[in-house]
């Protein structure tokens, strides 16, 4: 099998010829192609040319097409910081929402031609036509609530939700429609999948009533968005406690990529018995203590460990529960490909 028929395979329940890995290498790209991570931040090419040399020399199963989680924030209105050397991020001391009026400001971009959208969206072109045919290729889209925290910060955000409802709702509309045209854009590129990264759907952000109240008739909109316009829809959430079943109910989605166990099981493998059936997991490597801190050998003994745990029946993508550390060694990331050939097999 190839990547793509491994990871379609367990997409559909099916048992393939090995567990499918995906360190989730991003960001750590540009240090294959030698570039700054300020440019490749902003270049499409860029970004393109870095994951295809970073996919050869790894080989993992499937590329998340994550840029950074300020990606559509940037081009609503909010002022970036684009270091070095390190993560792109908002201007933390000048958020673009300061008052709850504010969210009324936030305007509908086309994402064809706002700048860092469109160099995503030459990312994911170039990306399929070179990897398509044999590798899983996965847009990736921030949720509403997500962009709102990079415009306002999470804590300002959070307390809006209970005080200023009717503003936060009226710009996740907003948000919802642009991100809509964004998937419509994405899906022509050829990706096969778009990510959607809900974070706020867990017990460390917001509780499950009101994340399905304010968060989830946006989330749905976009979910069959994502399937209408031909593409398998996934969930990615690295929050603690995360709402396995709300999203499941809410989204539908066809994988949920995860760093720690859902709210309603005592561990994961009572999850796997309980969403197996409905949701292949993809997860849950830890990337700070294995693909950053971890030595290959470190990595190779807990790829194990999880394979053991969560492979049975098939339904399991070995993957990191988040991004590969930006700065984290390559020599781990092929640690994951080598324990799932040695340790993968059914």
């Amino acid at each position: 099998m190839n990547s793509l028929e491994r990871i379609g395979t367990v997409l559909q329940g099916g048992i393939p010829d090995r567990v499918p890995a995906a360190p989730l290498i991003c960001g750590a790209s540009r240090r294959v192609y030698g570039v700054t991570y300020e440019e490749w931040s902003q270049d499409g090419e860029i970004m393109a040319k870095s994951m295809i040399q970073a996919h050869d020399l790894i080989g993992f199963d499937g590329i998340l097409g994550l840029v950074d989680l300020s990606v559509e924030a940037a081009d609503l209105g909010q002022k970036m910081i684009y270091p070095i050397e390190d993560t792109a991020h908002p201007d933390y001391d000048n958020a673009f929402v300061k008052t709850p009026e504010d969210y009324y400001k936030i305007e509908p971009v086309d994402p064809t031609k706002s700048p860092r959208m469109k160099e995503v969206l030459t990312y994911m072109d170039i990306l399929c036509n070179e990897k398509a045919a044999t590798t899983a290729i996965m847009g990736f889209i921030y949720a509403p609530l997500g962009i709102l925290a990079m415009m306002r910060g999470a804590e300002n955000l959070f307390r809006d939700c209970y005080k200023a409802r009717e503003q936060v709702m009226h710009a996740q509309e907003t948000i919802t429609g642009v991100l809509i045209d964004y998937v419509k854009a994405m899906a022509k590129t050829g990706v096969h999948a778009i990510v959607m990264d809900t974070l706020f759907a867990s017990q460390t952000i917001m509780r499950k009533e009101m994340w399905k109240e304010i968060e989830g008739p946006y989330a749905r909109r976009i979910a069959d968005a994502i399937r209408e316009n031909g593409c398998m829809m996934m969930v990615h959430n690295c929050g603690g406690g995360i709402y396995f079943d709300a999203q499941i109910e809410t989204m539908d989605p066809v994988a949920i990529s995860f760093a720690y166990c859902p709210d309603d099981c005592a561990d994961l493998t009572e999850a796997k018995k309980k969403y197996g059936d409905k949701v292949t997991f993809c997860g849950y490597i830890n990337p700070a203590q294995y693909a950053f801190l971890g030595t290959p050998e470190d990595m190779k003994q807990e790829c194990k460990r999880q394979i053991e745990e969560l492979a049975e029946g098939g339904r399991f993508v070995l993957a990191t529960g988040c991004e590969f550390p930006p700065n984290g060694s390559l020599m781990n990331a092929i640690a994951m490909m080598e324990a799932v050939e040695l340790y993968g097999k059914y």
